[in-house]
């Protein structure tokens, strides 16, 4: 998904099925991605961000979009705050920016920050709340805690004409990430509704077009079961109405099933490898953990692995950890 939306059009729609009153301001063509991060590590496994720099049409002024992509599986009741964080962050960064290249502050003006909240959890979620829900007695204190309202899109209860047509390519996809979890024939029906709407892209989409019918190859493999696999993947294929795209379409089919196939593999390797290693050694320290975590190599997880009996120390794996 933050692959997804490093693309500007799917970011427009992503605005538009948000309602945002102002998606057609933002010069998307513009749009540059920046790739810093704000998101903590400790929140890393359950959200990530993605972060566009660019103009507003005909205003001699810049918008920092801030999409924070929520994948945990339930509502965070903290995240006014933390979204509240992430944004001061990014004001801090454009006030630091101006003072590498300034000797004073005159003049200076922060550039506004849309922070937007997506959350493709399944559980209801009715808002993000505000900052004084999560202080004592904060009804009484309104005037002295900051607020945040930032767009809020949750998957789950988004209505269907938000995804479409307002919601574009981008809406389609996630009509099937809404339904991901339905039952095999409605899937399926729609798994070939969606993949013809996309298949009517523009030609000078192409690169676009690809990205979401790869991201729709994932879906099917990590959310469907293994038995149904191989028939949606086919049936992607047939969805596809002209030849060239549909060869194109079965060979991406294979070769993200064979990547996904071989990210499986390391999975199983290393949490084997930890496993072992907690047992044998109690927790190991985190650049360790890192380590073995950015090991992109069966052999080596191997290696590492078959040292296990013989090791007398942690050290004796030979596994260097990173800085």
């Amino acid at each position: 998904m933050k692959l997804l939306l490093q693309h500007s059009l799917n970011v427009r729609d992503l605005l538009a099925i948000a309602c945002y009153q102002y998606v057609n301001f933002i010069d998307y063509e513009d749009l540059q991605l920046d790739p810093t991060t704000y998101v903590q590590r400790d929140y890393r496994h359950v959200e990530s961000d993605v972060v566009w720099r660019g103009p507003l049409r005909h205003r001699k002024q810049n918008i920092v979009v801030y999409i924070l992509i929520e994948h945990q599986s339930e509502p965070d009741r903290l995240m006014a705050f933390r979204v509240l964080e992430y944004v001061q962050a990014i004001y801090r960064g454009q006030l630091r920016g101006w003072g590498q290249t300034h000797p004073t502050e005159r003049g200076f003006l922060f550039q506004p920050v849309l922070p937007v909240v997506f959350y493709t959890g399944t559980r209801r979620w009715r808002g993000v709340g505000h900052l004084a829900d999560l202080v004592a007695g904060g009804r009484h204190f309104t005037n002295v805690i900051p607020s945040l309202t930032p767009l809020f899109i949750p998957l789950r209860d988004t209505l269907n004409y938000q995804l479409i047509p307002a919601g574009g390519s981008f809406g389609q996809v996630l009509r099937l990430v809404q339904q991901r979890h339905a039952r095999g024939p409605a899937f399926r029906t729609l798994l070939g509704q969606v993949v013809g709407e996309l298949e009517k892209m523009p030609d000078a989409e192409r690169l676009r077009w690809l990205d979401l019918l790869s991201y729709i190859h994932a879906l099917v493999y990590h959310e469907r079961a293994p038995t149904e696999r191989e028939d949606l993947h086919t049936h992607i294929a047939r969805s596809v109405k002209t030849d060239p795209h549909r060869q194109e379409v079965t060979r991406m089919g294979k070769t993200i099933a064979d990547a996904l196939r071989e990210e499986g593999v390391l999975k199983s390797r290393r949490e084997t490898l930890l496993r072992l290693i907690h047992q044998r050694f109690k927790e190991p320290p985190a650049n360790l953990i890192a380590t073995i975590e950015a090991c992109a190599e069966v052999a080596q997880l191997d290696a590492w692995t078959d040292k296990i009996l013989t090791a007398r120390k942690l050290v004796d794996l030979g596994i260097q950890p990173q800085d």
